[in-house]
């Protein structure tokens, strides 16, 4: 039996350990303090005060893993005190060793990196499985696995979202794991500046403590599920609810049958929906082929147009009336919506550079796309593979 076939069997092995009985732990404790900790290392290390870093925020956008990785590279780079990773997928390849390098050199600098690695997402590492490299000889796993400022945590907290922490400041979300393959598939990279985004983030949306009472028009909104509250599911209905002119939506996996049956309400009521697809094949192709044939046979005629994106479209992305965007790691699917940890961000009209970039980008990825012409026919077998979600 060769060294990576057995390698594969621990990590399928030990994924499934994890997923049927992997403890949720005490994450709402460990984010309280480690909020606490951030205000002080920036009240010790930063030259300006903690208060002055609130005043205003910023939404960017970054497009696939070229840019993505490269942006993160450099905040990285940056970080005066802190980094903090949710991370569901991250493979022993070159992009993988890369953000480890870069990493380690952060914490050369005294930056202290906390990791928390989900361990539902070993199913996906079988050919470069992550928790294994503790064990490899590689110089920069050696010193990733050993440094005293990296802490790493390896649970089933059933947590999809991929996540970054610079400092007390800046907060990153996204779609992408760390893996080589998001230098080819297409996705986006979400970045908040503003330290009520980190506070929000590890505190499972309890701090501020007055955000319920905060105006509904708030410009960017991070909306989250967590053991503790899910907001994916509320939000995206209300926004595609919302909808008065269009909806286009980008997804990967799109078959939750309470948004096919929204959408399909919507398109009664005169709004146009566009929904881009990949078109290379996939582990959930026929679910999505499925869904969309439910939604063209009950959808006003004409309302819905469906285009298939060359390659793999890996974002999860939702634009309605072009001046509502939400992004980050959730599909549209029923575990996603309902279960999985996730963490979105809504945007809208205020912060108009971002929405401006998505929509030029969403264009460009339409002309790319072909449109289907036909609803999707599936065989039996297809049928049946749908029904299990694939």
């Amino acid at each position: 039996m060769s060294s990576s076939y057995r390698r594969s069997l621990r990590t399928i092995l030990r994924g499934t350990l994890r997923y049927l009985w992997g403890k949720r732990g005490e994450r709402r404790v460990k984010g309280w303090r480690m909020l606490y900790r951030l205000r002080v290392e920036a009240l010790l290390r930063v030259e300006e005060p903690f208060q002055s870093l609130t005043r205003h925020a910023e939404v960017r956008l970054w497009v696939d893993g070229e840019e993505a990785f490269a942006r993160l590279e450099k905040l990285f780079s940056r970080a005066r005190h802190t980094i903090v990773i949710q991370m569901f997928i991250w493979k022993d390849d070159a992009v993988g060793r890369r953000i480890a390098a870069v990493l380690v050199e952060a914490a050369d600098r005294g930056v202290m990196i906390h990791i928390a690695k989900e361990a539902v997402g070993d199913f996906f590492e079988v050919t470069g499985d992550f928790i294994t490299t503790k064990h490899e000889k590689d110089r920069i796993w050696q010193r990733f696995w050993n440094h005293p400022r990296i802490k790493i945590t390896h649970s089933a907290q059933h947590d999809h979202a991929k996540v970054y922490v610079i400092d007390d400041h800046t907060l990153l979300l996204t779609g992408m794991n760390i893996a080589q393959e998001y230098l080819e598939w297409h996705d986006y990279m979400v970045e908040l500046r503003g330290t009520r985004f980190v506070a929000q983030y590890l505190t499972d949306g309890e701090f501020p403590v007055a955000r319920k009472s905060a105006p509904r028009s708030e410009p960017v909104q991070l909306i989250m599920n967590t053991p503790m509250r899910k907001e994916i599911r509320p939000a995206v209905m209300q926004l595609l609810q919302s909808a008065r002119r269009s909806i286009l939506i980008e997804q990967c996996y799109f078959s939750d049958p309470a948004v096919v049956s929204l959408l399909s309400q919507r398109s009664r009521h005169g709004v146009r929906i566009i929904i881009v697809l990949p078109e290379t094949p996939d582990l959930h192709r026929n679910a999505n082929y499925q869904a969309i044939g439910n939604l063209l046979a009950s959808a006003a005629p004409g309302s819905v147009r469906v285009f298939l994106y060359p390659g793999i479209v890996h974002g999860k992305v939702i634009l309605v009336d072009r001046k509502k965007m939400l992004l980050g790691s959730a599909n549209l699917i029923t575990s996603s919506l309902d279960e999985m940890g996730e963490v979105c961000v809504l945007v809208e009209g205020r912060y108009r550079m971002a929405l401006l970039k998505l929509r030029e980008v969403l264009r460009r990825d339409i002309f790319k796309s072909k449109p289907m012409t036909s609803p999707p026919q599936l065989r039996w077998i297809g049928k049946w593979l749908a029904g299990m979600g694939l």
